[in-house]
């Protein structure tokens, strides 16, 4: 349990740090209140909707499929994501086959994904 809120916190700070750096906003927590284009908020609260509702896995696959057109904006939409995904006790994770392994795995990728993996480098060894 240690180990998971750890790795909780983790995820927690390199995205905030990451959102204050690129996108200038200094918010405790990364909603997708946070993303100014219109259709890229829309495609956020679809994919949060889908993970409420236990589809995990097929919002990430929807989200890893729209990291194809490397944006500023699906970039900001991947922090939202990947931040509710933490927001999410291990429990709802499991029940809906989904782990916090899963959740780190999904940050260090997108920020691969976006050459960001040094700075991911500093929070995650």
């Amino acid at each position: 349990m240690f180990e998971q809120d750890y790795i909780m916190r983790q995820i927690q700070q390199i995205l905030k740090v990451l959102v204050k750096v690129l996108f200038n906003v200094d918010s405790e927590t990364i909603t997708s209140s946070l993303i100014q284009d219109t259709e890229t908020k829309e495609t956020a609260d679809y994919l949060l909707r889908k993970v409420d509702s236990g589809n995990i896995s097929e919002a990430e696959n929807k989200f890893s499929e729209l990291t194809e057109n490397k944006t500023m904006n699906n970039l900001l939409l991947g922090m939202v994501f990947y931040s509710y995904l933490n927001e999410k006790d291990d429990d709802y994770l499991e029940n809906n086959n989904f782990s916090r392994d899963e959740v780190e795995n999904g940050v260090k990728r997108l920020l691969t994904e976006y050459g960001l993996e040094d700075i991911g480098s500093i929070f995650f060894y």
